[in-house]
């Protein structure tokens, strides 16, 4: 226990990178524990599937002579027997139910993977929104401390008059909203490492994230990886536990004997054994109304598999074309906009100086921080984007 301590004591000093939580979580998580469990159950289950069904042992008495119970000898009908019977499983039934318990177990393992694959995504998307509200906030104090600093430096050049009061006021008012999203701020980024924490099942206080921004990969690159969704393994996994399961069903209809031994006791003649043999009989049709319900389940799942590959391919083709139009505008942004403004922003700030007007500052300013603030939106949808085209191959 030291040593895991001392193992994860740096991600409580520095900040934790999204591999570090993921990591972290897959090890310790409750929801990943609770399956691990039925996986475990699963291994008794299939103890359980090679053994026979329990043996009946009887103890019975005949012909009681009521006018004296206890004269066990008056006549050769009286008998103490003890009876012994087993049913015997028809070759082939243990199997065909430890391969079904097989199948059921490879199924809790996909769920597995499929609950680890959603957890990561979960992190990924909680540590981008964590990034994105940091940068929003990083950008809100700047602004707020750009915009005293011009308030101030206004106040120093401009002409004492109504016009000038006005723009300071209009100033102040852009400076007491910035301070109001800086607490919402605030507050966003408090619940959501909240969330992270519950997570990663760890108490986090700065997340570490590479958010660099790469052009997108071919959509074919994700649309031949479909078949590693753990969603669509998981419906390969139940449309394997029900063939399994028609094979149990089918095998239902073969008769199992049922082997009887019975040790009869007399008082006054000789022991003696019986031995029987009994077969159940399959005339009503049960077993082959449970064969018919087992195939069309086989169909069903069958759909259901096809059916999840077709949804997977649009949920490609739709989460792709969300990260090609944030990568589209982050670019438009960066090598438009943004520079732009920046010009506008370096001349009106210099124009300021001079006494020029406070106002249009600001609301460069403002735009600015629009611009910004989408920058940040675009960078972060992008990355989100990727996360969940990642988790849709299985990753």
């Amino acid at each position: 226990m030291k040593l895991f301590a001392l193992f994860f004591l740096p991600i409580f000093l520095y900040a934790a990178s999204i591999e570090t939580l993921v990591e972290h979580a897959k090890s310790t998580h409750l929801s990943l524990e609770m399956i691990k469990y039925k996986l475990s159950v699963l291994d008794d289950k299939y103890e359980m599937s090679r053994n026979f069904v329990n043996p009946e042992l009887s103890l019975s008495m005949s012909d009681i002579q009521l006018r004296d119970i206890s004269n066990r000898s008056i006549e050769p009908m009286q008998y103490t027997a003890l009876n012994f019977k087993q049913k015997i499983s028809y070759f082939g039934k243990r199997d065909a139910n430890s391969k079904k318990v097989e199948a059921q177990k490879a199924q809790v393992n996909i769920f597995l993977e499929e609950a680890q694959v959603a957890l990561t995504k979960a992190i990924k998307l909680s540590a981008f929104t964590v990034w994105k509200l940091e940068k929003q906030l990083k950008i809100v104090n700047s602004y707020i401390s750009l915009t005293k600093q011009n308030i101030d430096l206004f106040s120093a050049y401009a002409v004492n008059d109504s016009s000038a009061h006005m723009s300071i006021m209009n100033a102040e008012l852009t400076l007491s909203q910035l301070k109001i999203k800086k607490s919402k701020l605030n507050s966003a980024l408090a619940g959501e490492y909240k969330i992270i924490s519950y997570l990663s099942d760890m108490d986090v206080k700065s997340v570490e994230a590479d958010m660099s921004m790469r052009e997108p990969q071919n959509i074919d690159y994700y649309l031949h990886a479909i078949n590693s969704n753990k969603s669509y393994k998981m419906k390969e996994a139940e449309l394997e536990v029900a063939h399994r399961n028609l094979k149990v069903k089918d095998l239902a209809s073969f008769i199992d004997p049922v082997v009887q031994v019975g040790y009869f006791r007399r008082e006054k003649f000789e022991d003696y054994l019986s031995v029987g043999v009994g077969f159940s009989l399959p005339i009503y049709g049960t077993e082959s109304s449970n064969q018919e319900v087992s195939r069309k389940i086989v169909l069903s799942k069958n759909s259901e598999a096809v059916d999840t590959k077709n949804k997977l391919s649009s949920q490609i083709s739709v989460i792709y074309a969300q990260l090609q139009n944030s990568y589209n505008i982050y670019n438009i942004l960066q090598h438009e906009l943004l520079p732009q403004l920046e010009h506008m922003e370096d001349l009106s700030s210099s124009s300021l100086k001079s006494g020029a007007n406070l106002v249009l500052y600001i609301r460069i300013l403002e735009k600015k921080l629009t611009l910004d603030e989408q920058n940040i939106d675009a960078i972060a949808l992008y990355h989100k984007n990727l996360a969940s085209l990642e988790a849709l191959i299985g990753r």
